[in-house]
């Protein structure tokens, strides 16, 4: 009788937890039909959630895991990561539920680590049977652990409207082009007088584009050494802002900065309006090509490797945007298993459904992801160039992997010294003596 009792009791036992290890809630009176819920806040509005095929993916992650329900809210009014980052955080501060967190600079994870907000992810990934630095690339370990999985990593590369390309009777770039290389282009490839005059080159306004060099010759952080401390004496910083200046200044070759600080310049609007004949830009910008209804143009787009700075650096060397970044599981979420199971699917199989932007899974197809962002038309763009750039086997990914300190404020520093120089206003010694005499003080304090 004793025995029977004991059988029935583990029975119940095992009835009352069953449900909680399918994904269940449950209570003191056992079996709650209501599923766990993630609550998944996106950085992006519904038209792009819905261009992303979220709602299939998701309804496909819930149909598989039917313990499981995702409840999808846009955040925002646009794709803003920044009016994301805000309201997540108050969200956070108030103890809301909100399972997934997404954040967009290595900074603000290395901060959110710091405050223990992110759960660590290794331990799930072991319990899965897989190695996260196999399954995605840009991952960016903090103190040994990983925290985030990106979202869209996207490498570099050179922009080239073919057909000026042809007219100039130049051929395609090679795999190991250098800078010097891509000047001698810019002045071959630049024509016209006045309102009429095309250039060769444009560089946008970002950090990257005054010293255009360090993606390649720099390894890691540019901006600062290991012990904290600036690493401005390097001399591709001195040398890339004379490069730009002999771009704009010397050659005219490229559109000059005041012009494109003054006119407010969208880079987008200046490469397919047929304004250069050149443009170097992350990856992201394949997915506008397609989209001749916001940027009217009947050109071919063929695509360079992003330069190498001089021959000792190694070809089709550039930053890997967006490593680092990413989603990552709230420290703080009640439902921490369901939400890593989640953000696995969504970052590897989910972007699969619309091959929309460049994933970080490693498994990732490729002709798909190729066709997903520069289109069906293969009359506007060089699938074949594109290809050998971004999946190329021996493409070097320049990853950032720490934080300097101060650093947001460094680099408005040294963007504002650069403006001030391209327009005239200091010379080169002087524009990089205040460059770095501004990064000693912002460190010091920072530290």
């Amino acid at each position: 009788m004793k025995k029977r009792i004991l059988v029935l009791a583990a029975l119940g036992i095992i009835l009352v937890l069953l449900p909680a290890s399918l994904g269940f809630a449950t209570g003191q009176k056992g079996v709650q039909l209501a599923p766990v819920v993630v609550k998944y806040y996106t950085d992006s509005d519904d038209s792009i959630n819905k261009l992303r095929k979220a709602p299939e993916f998701i309804a496909e992650f819930e149909k598989r895991n039917p313990g499981i329900k995702v409840e999808m809210q846009s955040l925002v009014g646009t794709y803003d990561s920044d009016a994301y980052n805000k309201k997540a955080d108050v969200m956070i501060a108030a103890g809301e539920q909100i399972d997934l967190l997404g954040e967009s600079t290595l900074d603000r994870v290395y901060a959110k680590v710091k405050a223990g907000v992110l759960e660590p992810l290794n331990d799930y990934a072991k319990k899965e049977g897989i190695d996260l630095e196999k399954e995605y690339n840009g991952l960016i370990p903090i103190n040994g652990k990983i925290y985030m999985i990106p979202e869209n990593v996207a490498a570099w590369l050179v922009y080239i409207n073919k057909d000026m390309l042809d007219a100039a009777k130049l051929p395609l770039p090679p795999r190991d082009w250098t800078w010097a290389d891509y000047r001698e282009y810019a002045k071959k490839l630049t024509h016209g007088e006045g309102a009429n005059r095309v250039y060769g080159s444009y560089f946008h306004t970002w950090d990257w584009f005054y010293a255009i060099g360090m993606q390649s010759k720099i390894m890691d952080k540019p901006y600062f050494k290991r012990d904290g401390s600036h690493n401005f004496d390097d001399p591709v910083f001195r040398d890339g802002m004379q490069f730009r200046w002999n771009l704009e200044q010397v050659d005219k070759s490229q559109v000059p900065f005041a012009d494109v600080k003054a006119q407010k310049m969208a880079y987008r609007a200046v490469f397919f309006s047929g304004k250069a004949a050149m443009i170097p830009m992350g990856a992201w910008m394949v997915a506008d090509i397609k989209n001749t209804e916001k940027f009217p143009h009947t050109f071919k787009t063929t695509f360079a490797t992003f330069p190498r700075w001089d021959t000792t650096c190694k070809p089709n060397t550039t930053t890997l945007d967006g490593a680092g970044s990413g989603w990552g599981v709230n420290a703080k979420s009640p439902v921490k298993e369901a939400t890593y199971k989640f953000l696995r699917f969504f970052t590897s199989e989910g972007w699969e459904y619309a091959h929309s932007m460049w994933s970080a899974w490693t498994k990732t197809n490729a002709e798909a992801t190729i066709k997903g962002m520069g289109g069906p038309n293969e009359a506007l763009y060089d699938p074949a160039a594109l290809r050998a750039i971004v999946f190329d086997p021996q493409r070097v990914q320049n990853k950032y992997t720490f934080v300097g300190p101060g650093e947001p404020e460094v680099v408005d520093a040294y963007i504002q010294e650069n403006e001030k120089f391209l327009v005239g206003g200091q010379t080169l010694d002087q524009a990089l003596a205040n460059i770095k005499k501004r990064a000693e003080e912002i460190i010091a304090r920072s530290k």
